[in-house]
């Protein structure tokens, strides 16, 4: 991986996990806990959202190959994945694939919601292990795994500084602030997602 394309696959991952998409629902989720819980639960969630893209950077192609699955099907998968996610950016409304109606109510059950749904599924979700899983695949290499352990490490540490201070954010942009935000995402969001499609398409018509 070069300088280019070191950026490039940072601010996709930043653009996919939507650490501003996640704000309403750490603050919907943490009702009536004090200031210090809900700081504690969005560095928890940063912590996790770490974890799991790094976990998927080195083992999700090993276990795509293990699955048989080929990787111009996984691009046009995870190209469908996106642009519903995407769509739901612009229309400043939370997918449900990410969350669902049920999963809501089963958190509000929960003591603590850092880990399920806050990482998994609502910021790193399907989009954001899609995303990891294919430019594994594009760019080979163990010099590429760090520069993307990096790039994964340092988008967890926004998210965790965002959801840090949620509450700080949310007062100064106000809901249509992060509205904004979320549908200039959700515009980059579904240009990638059309671009991962039409890798996937020709990759596939190779192999055929």
């Amino acid at each position: 991986m070069n300088f280019t394309q070191i950026i490039n696959y940072f601010i996709s991952l930043l653009v996919v996990c939507s650490p501003f998409a996640a704000l309403p629902a750490l603050l919907n989720l943490t009702q009536g806990m004090t200031l210090k819980e809900k700081k504690s639960t969005g560095l928890v969630a940063g912590v996790a959202v770490g974890v799991i893209l790094i976990s998927m950077t080195w083992i999700g192609s090993s276990f795509l190959s293990f699955l048989g699955i080929t990787i111009p099907a996984f691009q046009i998968t995870g190209g469908i994945v996106i642009f519903l996610l995407a769509f739901s950016m612009l229309n400043a409304q939370v997918s449900r694939i990410k969350q669902t109606i049920e999963d809501q109510k089963e958190a509000k059950k929960k003591d603590s919601v850092a880990i399920v749904p806050l990482a998994i599924p609502i910021t790193a979700g399907p989009g954001a292990i899609s995303t990891v899983i294919i430019a594994n695949a594009a760019y080979p290499g163990l010099t590429s795994q760090v520069y993307m352990t990096i790039c994964a490490a340092l988008v967890a540490l926004v998210i965790g500084v965002t959801l840090y201070f949620a509450g700080n954010i949310e007062r100064f942009l106000g809901q249509t602030g992060i509205n904004i935000f979320n549908r200039i995402a959700g515009l980059i969001l579904a240009a990638m997602a059309i671009q991962m499609l039409a890798k996937g398409a020709l990759g596939l018509l190779t192999i055929l």
